[in-house]
């Protein structure tokens, strides 16, 4: 979205930016979708091309439990952690709602329309440096807040190799990361 470094949002802005798009505003109708899509970046901590490109089966039933299981666009690395019970609730809600099938894809866009629509609302909002990766970094200082600030911790929530990445993100172990995830929940 531009040669700009971009922020996290804050939670009382990520509340106010999905509303805004979910509901809809002076010359943009509601769009429901892209709010969900927001709503899931936020949550899982998946870069904006891995939430469009979700398909029903990136999610496994692992004994009960819900896991998000893909191999990450940019990266190619595997990522495969659990879903929190609230967010598994509104994906199955949006499968049965939209009628998909088992094996398709949950959304019918692709990120450049997720950008558009983002910046549209962000500029509505006077939200500066916003793009669709500050979502990723609210999750990411929503865990680093939730581990008592491991940033070990938050690295591999990310997916990221290199601690210096995370750093810029927050800008300040399985068993934690899954605790840190389900307390860190954020339903908007």
């Amino acid at each position: 979205m531009g040669a700009y470094e971009t922020r996290a949002l804050s939670n009382a802005e990520t509340k106010e930016l999905i509303n805004l798009i979910r509901e809809g505003y002076s010359v943009h109708r509601p769009n429901p979708q892209i709010a969900f899509i927001l709503i899931l970046e936020n949550n899982l901590g998946c870069r904006i091309g891995d939430i469009v490109s979700l398909r029903t089966d990136s999610f496994i039933n692992d004994g009960g439990i819900w896991k998000i299981d893909i191999s990450e666009q940019k990266t190619g690395k595997r990522r495969t952690f659990i879903v929190a019970p609230p967010v598994m609730k509104l994906i199955n809600k949006w499968i049965k709602q939209n009628d998909i099938l088992p094996g398709d894809r949950l959304f019918d866009i692709k990120a450049p329309a997720v950008w558009k629509a983002l910046r549209a609302a962000t500029e509505y909002l006077e939200m500066e440096n916003v793009s669709t990766h500050s979502l990723r970094k609210n999750a990411a200082n929503r865990i680093y807040s939730a581990t008592g600030h491991d940033i070990e911790a938050v690295a591999t929530f990310l997916n990221h190799a290199d601690i210096r990445c995370t750093r810029r993100y927050i800008k300040r172990s399985s068993d934690q990361m899954e605790k840190a995830i389900l307390a860190s929940t954020q339903i908007v």
